[in-house]
């Protein structure tokens, strides 16, 4: 049964690097009685240390992001009952498998009218999410594989865990380090690095790197090898310098 409609209400927090859209959208949805903008923020550090006071529902992330979807895992750390919804997605399956595999609870379509934006959040806050045909197929396919893949090694032993070593780059991989930050962090050359990952993830199965994440969630561990963690703008993949190259 649905719920009432004044048990629907819920905040949200607005995260765009673009003012213009994160504003106007904050603008928009001020004068829905539905909903709540507790906040809206160009910055994803300044939001993530206001976060536990504004206490919002749902985190808003527009896709374009720098921090991409490695930003998901420093929210949900935060606040793991948060949902978060990525806005403007791109209405591609790998692309929203990708962004669900990381942790995120919905997402907004690129192509959505703004009329859209407050019934699709409120179904995200009911557990509902509507897609297109194509991106229902793309599931069921991702669905389809897992399922085989699981069949296949049923009777298999199961893989071997993680080293101390390799589940520190996995939880680097997981925060959103790229290759050369994972590099500098640990002083090893970056090829060496790229085969680490590349090894590791094939050793996990893992078919993209946002799905460290989840993997570490699902398996409740953590590495007991420290490292320096770097200001909260680099565990985002933020850059400090200009000119240092595109994140990979």
């Amino acid at each position: 049964m649905q719920l009432p409609h004044s048990a629907l209400r819920f905040s949200i927090l607005i995260v765009s690097e673009v003012r213009l859209l994160g504003e106007g959208l904050a603008l928009a949805l001020a004068r829905e009685e539905l909903l709540s903008v507790c906040g809206c923020f160009g910055d994803l550090n300044e939001m993530l240390a206001k976060m536990p006071l504004l206490q919002p529902d749902i985190v808003l992330l527009n896709a374009a992001l720098r921090t991409g979807i490695g930003a998901i895992g420093r929210v949900r750390s935060l606040a793991p009952r948060v949902k978060v919804v990525a806005l403007a997605v791109a209405d591609d399956p790998e692309n929203i498998i990708a962004w669900a595999e990381a942790g995120a609870a919905g997402y907004i379509p690129s192509a959505a009218a703004l009329s859209e934006v407050v019934p699709l959040l409120a179904g995200i806050m009911r557990g509902e999410q509507p897609c297109s045909g194509r991106v229902a197929a793309g599931l069921l396919r991702r669905l389809s594989d897992v399922a085989r893949s699981r069949a296949g090694t049923a009777s298999a032993p199961s893989s071997p865990m993680p080293t101390a070593r390799e589940m520190q780059i996995l939880e680097m991989i997981g925060n959103g380090y790229s290759n050369k930050e994972i590099a500098r962090q640990l002083n090893i050359g970056l090829a060496t690095t790229k085969s680490h990952v590349h090894n590791l993830l094939g050793k996990l199965r893992l078919q993209r790197r946002g799905q460290a994440a989840s993997w570490i969630r699902e398996h409740q561990i953590r590495s007991e090898v420290s490292y320096q963690p770097p200001p909260l703008g680099r565990a985002l993949g933020r850059r400090q310098t200009p000119g240092r190259g595109q994140v990979i």
